[in-house]
């Protein structure tokens, strides 16, 4: 009986912090289908979804769109592709702590990916010349996107604004759109602070 429990304990251990392999078909209101191949690994700290995304057209044709990451956060498996002209978006996770965009034709394997990250929102002309200092090598920033509406991107982000008081945050609402020739997002304003 002994020698059973050590086994089980042993299987447990060693599958407990594996990968783990998964395929979802996620049903799209476009039409169509997206599928993303996750793998899932978990440590004592912390857990990571690492997706490779591919959209199976209505006529059956499949195109690798690109991948996203949700790094420490869970991953709900219920993605959408919108569509703004001749672009389709997929919202995805950046990684840590951030998001992603993956924009590309809807019928071709052009698709690229675009990480909302604190050090791509602070390489933007619009926010150094919005004047916010921010301690960006402080932990942890975050920006998520909140909303996609026609080509319009509402995006919060969170930063540190004291080196000495850990819990000083500031917040921004930064607003992109997707420029209609190109499917590039553009930082267009970046709001007031609140506080």
């Amino acid at each position: 009986m002994f020698g059973i429990l050590i086994i089980l304990l042993i299987i447990g251990i060693s599958t407990a912090f594996g990968p783990d392999y998964n395929k979802e078909e996620i049903e799209q209101n476009i039409g169509g289908i997206l599928i993303a191949n996750s793998v899932y690994n978990a440590d004592h700290q912390s857990w990571r979804y690492d997706i490779n995304y591919k959209y199976k057209t209505e006529n059956d044709s499949i195109y690798d769109i690109g991948n996203g990451t949700y790094d420490g956060r869970e991953w709900d498996m219920d993605e959408q592709i919108m569509k703004y002209g001749k672009w389709g978006i997929l919202k995805t996770g950046g990684g840590r702590r951030s998001d992603k965009l993956l924009i590309g034709h809807l019928n071709t394997q052009k698709w690229k990916g675009y990480e909302f990250t604190p050090e791509n929102i602070e390489r933007a002309k619009l926010w150094k010349s919005s004047n916010t200092h921010s301690f960006l090598n402080y932990c942890c920033p975050e920006s998520y996107i909140t909303e996609i509406e026609n080509g319009k991107i509402e995006l919060q982000y969170k930063f540190h604004i004291d080196e000495n008081n850990a819990k000083e945050m500031g917040i921004r609402t930064i607003f992109y759109e997707i420029d209609i020739a190109s499917g590039k997002p553009e930082m267009v304003k970046v709001s007031k602070p609140t506080n």
